[in-house]
């Protein structure tokens, strides 16, 4: 009896046992399954937060170099910006694809999508403005410069919700005093460009209006000694040849008039000047011209004088006509080189 009660113990103690045993296996395969994947997540988030803190530094480095493209004085090297900018951008496209091919953790996966998206806008920074710089008074910068501020503010704001093991990134003062002087610059040469074109504009409508004048001029200035010649031959009379004298200072007085009404841009000065002395020495000389036909009106009434007589008392108007010629073709020669520059 002693025996059986033995041997059930002994049975009951190996199941025990197994029981045991076969529990403390499960429990230890269950260690190791969760000891190995929390490892693997472990190894996955180190995996990641390598990869886009290197992302991350390498970002920061390429904005930080930007600061190459300002000269000694602080403005920015344009055509050395021209040259080396798409350096710039390549490199933030290699960093983009590189996070584009990289996978985010659940918990790294909303900062990894800003981050995205500020790395995009940070590439549209430059692009944009290459453009500026390129063509910075075109007629799509204002477009250009408004894009520029956008990508500009969205970068930022994009950049400000990441936050992965306090690595910062952030658009640094180099890029964006960047940002503001190619802004600045495409101002300023938007400005000059209104105003070169508002000059351009006066130009030409002064060559215009001069144009005209000096067309009415040359209608007007006639050189009136051979109709003394038909007074003498007996083909008009003194009184004729003084009333067309008096009909081309009515002429002359109309292009003085339109002349002291016209405006002066600067870059037409000189021409303006070469006209002006003309309308002075075609009336003087119309005034002396006028004088010598009413002396030699008085000496015809005299039968004892000969024509030919009166021939002195048309120098100093033959003289003054001979000054005019020779002002008068140096203004054409100014004239038709305004007109060259300008059309």
């Amino acid at each position: 009896m002693s025996e059986k009660i033995d041997t059930k113990d002994a049975n009951k103690k190996r199941n025990t046992f197994k029981i045991i045993l076969f529990l403390s296996i499960i429990m230890t395969s269950i260690g190791i399954f969760f000891a190995s994947y929390y490892s693997s997540i472990n190894k996955e988030y180190d995996s990641y937060e390598t990869t886009i803190v290197n992302n991350i530094n390498g970002i920061n480095e390429v904005n930080k170099n930007i600061e190459q493209f300002f000269n000694t004085s602080g403005a920015i090297d344009v055509d050395y910006t021209i040259k080396q900018l798409p350096s710039t951008i390549n490199e933030l496209t290699k960093l983009r694809d590189n996070l584009a091919n990289s996978q985010p953790t659940s918990k790294y996966k909303k900062y990894h999508e800003n981050l995205k998206l500020g790395l995009n806008n940070n590439l549209s920074i430059y692009k944009q403005a290459l453009a500026i710089l390129k063509d910075p008074s075109g007629p799509e910068v204002d477009g250009f410069s408004t894009n520029l501020k956008t990508y500009r503010n969205d970068c930022m704001n994009f950049y400000s919700l990441v936050d992965i093991n306090n690595i910062k990134i952030e658009l640094p003062q180099t890029s964006l005093t960047f940002i503001d002087n190619v802004l600045n610059d495409s101002y300023m040469a938007i400005r000059i460009q209104k105003e070169d074109d508002i000059k351009s504009k006066q130009t030409q409508e002064f060559i215009s209006n001069i144009d005209a004048i000096s067309k009415n001029f040359l209608d007007a200035k006639i050189n009136y000694y051979s109709y003394v010649i038909k007074v003498r031959k007996k083909d008009m009379s003194y009184d004729e040849l003084l009333l067309l004298v008096g009909d081309n200072f009515i002429k002359l007085s109309n292009v003085q008039t339109d002349f002291k009404n016209l405006s002066i841009p600067p870059s037409t000065i000189p021409t303006y000047e070469a006209f002006k002395p003309l309308l002075e020495m075609y009336e003087s000389y119309l005034r002396d011209f006028k004088l010598a036909v009413i002396s030699e009106k008085i000496q015809a009434l005299s039968a004892m004088v000969a024509p030919s007589a009166s021939d002195p008392l048309y120098t100093s108007s033959n003289v003054k006509f001979d000054e005019l010629e020779n002002y008068y073709n140096v203004f054409i020669k100014i004239f038709i080189e305004l007109k060259d520059k300008y059309n």
